[in-house]
């Protein structure tokens, strides 16, 4: 091939396909969780709310998000109302740097996307939720700068 050519490489394009994912970080003890949903949506970030207090079920919990519309509104305020025991604080607009699940996000597509093929979408999902599950505490508090 000449030199400054882009060599052409057929796949399988699944760009119509999406990975909607909500997750949560505990960045001091270095845990985190992930859930699959198929919109990035209210009903996505509520099933998110309910499996955190499924996870941490006798702790008072200080949740902070950034402020997508879906973390928002009357829904939300309604199902906290039911949940006394967790409660939501907005990180300023324009700072992912503030919320820690961006550094897993970001550390997430990079290890798996990066110069790797995947024959179908459901490998990708697979693959993302294998590699979350092997992350340590060390790693994950690494990532959120607490260590």
């Amino acid at each position: 091939m000449k030199k400054g050519k882009q060599p052409l490489i057929l796949t399988k394009s699944q760009h119509h396909k999406r990975l909607n994912v909500f997750g949560w970080v505990n960045p001091l003890a270095g845990t985190h969780g992930m859930v699959r949903q198929e919109k990035g949506n209210t009903d996505g970030f509520l099933a998110m709310l309910k499996s955190i207090l499924l996870r941490y079920q006798q702790v008072v919990i200080d949740l902070w998000v950034d402020q997508a519309r879906w973390h928002k509104g009357k829904r939300i305020t309604e199902f906290l109302s039911d949940y006394r025991r967790l409660a939501i604080n907005y990180i300023p607009k324009y700072h992912p740097e503030l919320n820690p699940q961006e550094m897993l996000w970001r550390t997430m597509r990079y290890e798996e996307t990066t110069d790797t093929y995947y024959e179908t979408f459901e490998e990708l999902v697979s693959s993302v939720f294998k590699r979350s599950q092997t992350w340590k505490p060390k790693k994950i508090m690494s990532l959120c700068h607490f260590i």
